[in-house]
């Protein structure tokens, strides 16, 4: 059997579920649901047989999304709470008067997003936990909501926090230093530069550090002030899906591409952790 690296895995939006108290209340079709997910990143990031941490949020984020603060005034944008009013795409997510009241938040809040930052500290704060990567996919050209223009996107990013030289830009600090930023997002790109993008409008550039994402409150919440790196990987799904958009059918993963993808990347992570563990062994013989 493989020995597992001391990795954390974790896959805040990778879920198509509906969670049952939203049962009956939804504006959403499956459709809807689908193209809002970072959908098949649980296949496509699926190391659990290779870490030692692999979490992943079981509900769809397109309704209950714990990647993010529990504090509307936190919010970057209206509606995009913990629990969604409206979809990255301008949809709604409930039916007229449905939209659960203070009260059931809460709950959904307690029910769902502490466990899951409980679980996200005690990863934080094992020292045996050398690495984290949070595990993202998004779409080939950004949603309206998000990006207005609909911008096309790279490959990947990988993020820390950081500006677009992985340095730090507005918090007090980074989830990783810049040489492993770009040291990750090098060995993501020259992998994802063999690999074929399903749809003409895929940005066949290098992966990019901290765009068109930085992060997002997983990484600020546990990863700014925790004893190891961490770090956010978003995949296009231009790479596995296609062009998308939120009129874009559901369908089924494509294993092919799918498992190429997972192989890059995994090669790509191991690389990176390698490379800390050396750095690390180093200065302590330093020491």
């Amino acid at each position: 059997m493989t020995t597992k690296l001391p990795i954390a895995i974790i896959l805040p939006h990778a879920a198509l579920d509906i969670p049952p108290e939203f049962e009956g209340r939804l504006a959403l079709d499956e459709r809807d649901i689908f193209n809002e997910a970072d959908v098949y990143t649980d296949l496509i990031f699926d190391f659990r047989d290779r870490v030692t941490h692999w979490l992943r949020f079981p509900y769809a984020r397109a309704l209950i999304d714990v990647n993010r603060p529990d504090d509307p005034a936190m919010l970057k944008r209206v509606g995009d709470g913990v629990v969604k009013d409206i979809t990255s795409y301008g949809r709604p997510v409930f039916k007229p008067g449905l939209h659960p009241d203070l009260a059931e938040e809460r709950a959904i809040v307690g029910r769902y997003w502490i466990p899951w930052h409980e679980r996200l500290d005690a990863i934080a704060a094992d020292p045996d936990v050398k690495l984290v990567i949070d595990a993202h996919s998004m779409a080939a050209r950004g949603p309206k909501k998000y990006d207005p223009q609909e911008k096309m996107r790279p490959r990947a990013c990988v993020s820390n926090l950081g500006d677009a030289t992985g340095r730090a830009n507005g918090y007090s600090g980074t989830t990783m230093p810049v040489e492993p930023l770009h040291f990750l997002g090098e060995e993501v790109g020259r992998r994802f530069a063999r690999l074929n993008a399903l749809c003409a409008y895929a940005d066949p550039g290098p992966v990019v550090l901290n765009t068109p994402y930085r992060g997002g409150w997983d990484l600020k919440a546990h990863g700014l002030e925790s004893r190891q790196p961490w770090a956010m990987i978003e995949v296009s799904r231009a790479m596995y899906i296609g062009r998308q958009d939120e009129n874009s059918p559901v369908q089924p993963p494509r294993m092919a591409e799918i498992e190429r993808l997972r192989e890059a990347l995994w090669e790509a992570i191991a690389a990176l952790y390698l490379q800390l563990e050396t750095a690390t062994e180093a200065k302590a013989v330093e020491l």
